[in-house]
């Protein structure tokens, strides 16, 4: 499996895996929604929510009290309509509508001051969870190429649709569903595929 520049096996993306969510389990049940997430995008999937921001400080957003203000009032509702709440980024080539309006709604959502991708990306991973991918410091160098932006998009889009990736992200899915009731890391097969490797993309830039 590559993921950015890095490479890692099934069997250690397993190990990885079940490491995070033995040790991120708030993240996992008030970020995600795991167990069974069924609001996808939010209460509002079109608009921004105190209940989006609390979400993504639990995520480690560390939003300051001068940004809630602003993201609540930040007209995006037609951006947000523009993309389905269900869109894949397996599905946005980049080029195609889907991918544009994705940039349109990144950069919406960009120029506020301390409002940076790190931020900006756990929000709209929570809107758009299938579309979005989270970013943090450490997946900017696993993403070192691109790690911002139209670039980033075009970088993760092609680690989903690469075949040999596809296969193992696949395997992945079938081990996790596999482990254990008991098993905290189970709780992850119910996690976009994009999802598991933003997990991995962190952990494979921390351990750099």
């Amino acid at each position: 499996m590559i993921i950015g520049s890095r490479k890692i096996v099934v069997d250690e993306a397993i190990a990885q895996l079940r490491l995070y969510a033995e040790t991120n389990g708030a993240v996992l049940k008030y970020y995600d929604g795991l167990p069974g997430p069924t609001t996808i995008g939010g209460s509002d999937p079109d608009r921004i929510t105190l209940e989006d921001l609390a979400r993504t400080m639990v995520a480690g957003s560390d939003l300051r009290a001068l940004d809630f203000p602003w993201l609540l009032e930040v007209e995006a509702e037609k951006e947000f309509a523009a993309v389905p709440v269900d869109a894949r980024l397996e599905d946005a080539t980049p080029g195609s509508p889907l991918f544009e309006a994705a940039t349109a709604l990144d950069e919406k959502f960009s120029g506020h001051r301390g409002f940076g991708h790190a931020k900006k990306s756990k929000l709209l991973h929570l809107k758009r969870p299938y579309l979005f991918p989270v970013s943090d410091s450490f997946i900017r160098m696993t993403y070192s190429d691109a790690s911002a932006g139209p670039d980033f998009l075009a970088a993760v889009h092609r680690d989903l649709v690469n075949p040999a990736n596809v296969r193992d992200f696949k395997l992945l899915q079938v081990r996790l569903i596999a482990e254990p009731a008991t098993s905290a890391a189970r709780l992850l097969s119910e996690a976009p595929t994009l999802r598991l490797l933003d997990i991995l993309a962190s952990l494979l830039g921390e351990a750099k």
